[in-house]
């Protein structure tokens, strides 16, 4: 008797988002790894994700709209875990020293068994320190 695998899921941080809408090669080999399977990241991705389109990327208001459409249909949803992530989440920062912004993704991922992809070379560290597999490896 065999049972059907089911995909591990992955938490998708910010950088593999806007690394993608910007063409970068390593975000995109990162999104086709991970396609078909089940895509989380904190609500706050949303937000972070529009903000450094528009103000860093120069991106027009409709264009970053489209990534952030675009992701949704690739079926990138929210996880919020409340007060208490959040929580657990600052300590990650400290342990780790990553922005709270940073280690919210780290929480999600730990919390739910999942991967992690992201393209920040400090947050994939703070991640293999505590055991979160990384859904893409990152060179250098």
């Amino acid at each position: 008797m065999s049972f059907p695998v089911v995909p591990v899921p992955v938490v998708v941080d910010a950088s593999v988002v806007i690394g993608a809408a910007t063409d970068e090669p390593p975000a995109m080999a990162a999104l086709d790894a991970v396609q078909a399977r089940v895509l989380l990241a904190p609500p706050l991705i949303w937000v972070e994700t529009a903000n450094v389109l528009v103000k860093r990327k120069h991106f027009s208001v409709p264009d970053a709209v489209f990534v952030l459409r675009s992701m949704e249909r690739l079926g990138l949803e929210s996880a919020d875990r409340g007060f208490d992530g959040l929580v657990e989440a600052m300590a990650l920062a400290d342990k780790h020293a990553l922005s709270v912004y940073d280690a919210i993704y780290l929480w999600l991922a730990l919390d739910i068994d999942g991967e992690l992809a992201t393209l920040d070379r400090d947050l994939a560290k703070a991640a293999e320190a505590e055991g979160v597999p990384l859904a893409i490896k990152i060179d250098g």
